[in-house]
């Protein structure tokens, strides 16, 4: 075996390995974020019950009746200004909690909606989760998840 027939060897072997870590993270990556379509269909009362406790429950001041969306957003996220320009094209009859991440009750209700990513955007109506956004949403989808065809 000769010095060439050894370095595309090693080259393989390198590119075989950067290919399945690549795989891997991508893997865990998805993984991370799979939370998000197991959210939609949940109650509020369901993410705040503590089952250790039994019964006891961490007080949320968001409406029972009515359409509400919660928007999560950080001091040094670049797609949060676009985001809070996009939710006010939101019909007026959609009520808008925003919660900075910074803050004592954005962290903790951020903790209760398992938010990850900035800009977040949660779509309640009745207090049941209808949509759970990630990233940047446009109103038109925020509006899809209101009317439940999402």
């Amino acid at each position: 075996m000769g010095f060439w027939d050894i370095l595309f060897l090693l080259l393989v072997l390198a590119t075989i390995g950067l290919g399945a870590y690549a795989f891997y993270r991508w893997r865990k990556f998805k993984k991370l974020f799979s939370y998000t379509k197991e959210m939609v269909g949940k109650r509020v009362e369901d993410l705040v019950n503590i089952p250790s406790l039994k019964g006891v429950q961490v007080p949320i001041n968001i409406p029972k009746k009515g359409d509400v969306v919660i928007y999560f957003y950080g001091a040094k996220c670049k797609f949060c200004p676009k985001q809070e320009e996009e939710l006010k094209k939101l019909p007026k009859n959609v009520k808008l909690f925003k919660f900075d991440v910074r803050t004592r009750k954005g962290k903790i209700t951020a903790a209760i909606f398992r938010v990850a990513v900035l800009p977040s955007v949660i779509v309640l109506r009745d207090r049941v989760i209808k949509g759970y956004f990630t990233g940047f949403v446009t109103a038109e989808k925020v509006i899809e998840a209101l009317k439940g065809k999402n």
